[in-house]
């Protein structure tokens, strides 16, 4: 007898964090966020009522202050992991590559759940996912999430550490870098399914 789960899993939010945890990339990936974001940061008073130009063309680094919020948890959890020594700790003995970088599950928070990414220069990407998993799909899932960070690790060196001219720590605007992201979290979000 064949079984088989349904996964349901999405990637909706992404964030590059510098190594003194400025976010140099925030992307959300919810197309049905802009009318709720207005909204949302009215009412915690984040925007003027008359939204100008620029805040309106800057759709690309739009992100709905639960999310803010939820990756804020995440990244002291990320602090926590990798503070000082015994810092690190997530790290098993002789991991290298993209095994010694994936963090994992920070913070699960209602039907969220955010995981992490470490590079050797101390620049960390947070991913936060909808899903409703059960514990005995979390590596298959972690495997699925290791490979996509992994994916946008490669591309933030391609696009900014190795392009000279920008400057290493300097916020994300590349249009091609945000194109490329929203490829690969759309490749990510369709693949899910049987496993």
């Amino acid at each position: 007898v064949l079984c088989s789960i349904i996964r349901e899993m999405a990637a909706i939010s992404l964030s590059v964090i510098g190594k003194n945890n400025e976010p140099l990339y925030v992307r959300e990936f919810d197309e049905t966020l802009s009318a709720d974001l207005m909204s949302e940061e009215l009412l915690f008073g984040l925007q003027s009522i008359e939204p100008s130009k620029e805040a309106m063309n800057r759709d690309s680094t739009l992100c709905s202050a639960r999310h803010q919020f939820v990756m804020h948890a995440a990244l002291d959890r990320f602090e926590q992991l990798s503070g000082p020594l015994p810092g690190y700790g997530w790290r098993k003995p002789g991991a290298s590559g993209v095994d010694g970088m994936f963090v994992g599950l920070l913070s699960p928070i209602e039907d969220l759940r955010v995981y992490g990414y470490a590079t050797t220069t101390r620049i960390k990407i947070l991913l936060l996912v909808e899903d409703d998993a059960v514990p005995e799909m979390q590596s298959s899932i972690d495997n699925d999430i290791k490979s996509l960070l992994s994916k946008i690790h490669q591309l933030y060196i391609e696009d900014h550490l190795l392009n000279p001219f920008k400057d290493i720590g300097s916020t994300i605007v590349s249009k091609r870098f945000d194109r490329l992201v929203y490829q690969h979290i759309s490749d990510f979000n369709q693949s899910e399914g049987m496993i």
